[in-house]
């Protein structure tokens, strides 16, 4: 803004020139100021840019967090069978109700991964695993119902009677 100021004074100072070599001194000067303010405003074209993106980048973040919590506003912490701590939320199918489970570690991450019935793994120690598809994490879910025992056919035990 000083050089926007100077360069009305040197506008000034020339028209108020007597001499040939003051009014080439002033418009020597004159040119210098308009290329220096011309650099400023180049500048604040650059920075203003610079603040466009910004905003347009913190814009889509806030977007994308609002998108977030439209989507958790359901889901609650919720301790499953095994003792593992997932985010579920219940949700109605045409043959009911049942519970959706989400990763932990992806819900922190503002995303919402729902954990799959294990592909490589599906038990472990008694318990269902389910994986994250997002990070790949395991989870040990609810418990494997109690197995039944099997018996081959025609045989029995010796020590129940019923053997040969």
């Amino acid at each position: 803004m000083a050089a926007i100021r100077e360069t009305a004074q040197l506008a000034k100072l020339i028209n108020d020139a007597k001499t040939e070599a003051e009014v080439n001194a002033a418009v020597s000067e004159l040119n210098s100021k308009l290329a220096s303010i011309q650099r400023e405003c180049i500048s604040l074209v650059e920075l203003v840019g610079t603040y466009q993106e910004m905003n347009t980048s913190l814009k889509a973040k806030i977007a994308e967090f609002e998108n977030f919590k439209v989507q958790a506003v359901d889901y609650s912490l919720n301790k499953v069978d095994s003792g593992t701590l997932v985010y579920s939320k219940n949700i109605v199918l045409s043959d009911g109700e049942t519970a959706v489970n989400a990763c932990p570690h992806c819900f922190h991450q503002n995303k919402i991964s729902i954990l799959q019935l294990g592909v490589t793994t599906t038990a472990m120690s008694g318990f269902h695993v389910h994986y994250c598809p997002e990070c790949k994490s395991d989870f040990k879910m609810n418990k494997l119902p109690p197995k039944k025992p099997t018996q081959v056919a025609g045989y029995g035990s010796r020590f129940s009677g019923g053997g040969r």
